[in-house]
């Protein structure tokens, strides 16, 4: 290859380059990824030929050698940025603004809804909401009063907060 080196590399790309871009395509690389890189290994052969630096070239095996190289490289490469990508938690959802003041204005009516009702209503209420596992069950056993008053006061608590949220939804 030592006349016209170009007309020598245009002839050889010509007539190696499917095998060499086929054997970067069985890496698993995605068919243009395939292709950059072996543009890429080309573009480095002419290089290093240009520079002297190639003892012996022997084709299509030293494309595709040099092209393979540069498919691992960029496997490795993607492999990595998957794994540290993955060991990035997503950001939570943060709600806006507006939700937020939403949200905290609904809950200043519900407890003033909650302040509205009678003191047994209250304790009801917070037993089975506020206490980790409440049910009706214990806060019966634990008032004093039977399941089924319990659960018609706690029916009667849920309707005078759902009036109360009703009335004062904008």
């Amino acid at each position: 290859m030592t006349t016209q080196p170009s007309d020598l590399w245009d002839d050889a790309i010509r007539r190696h380059d499917r095998q060499v871009y086929l054997s970067v395509l069985a890496l698993g690389l995605p068919p243009e990824r395939a292709r950059e890189v072996t543009q890429a290994a080309w573009t480095r052969l002419v290089e290093q030929h240009r520079s002297g630096t190639l003892d012996r070239i022997e084709l299509p095996g030293l494309a595709i050698r040099q092209a393979r190289f540069l498919a691992f490289n960029d496997l490795e490469r993607s492999r990595t940025e998957k794994r540290v990508l993955a060991a990035v938690p997503d950001p939570p959802d943060v709600p806006d603004t507006e939700q937020r003041v939403g949200h905290r204005q609904e809950l200043e009516r519900v407890l003033a809804a909650l302040a509205t009702c009678s003191p047994t209503a209250r304790k009801v209420f917070r037993l089975i909401y506020a206490t980790p596992g409440g049910t009706a069950a214990s806060a019966a056993k634990e008032l004093g009063l039977s399941l089924q008053r319990i659960r018609q006061i706690l029916c009667e608590t849920r309707r005078h907060l759902r009036r109360a949220l009703a009335e004062e939804t904008p």
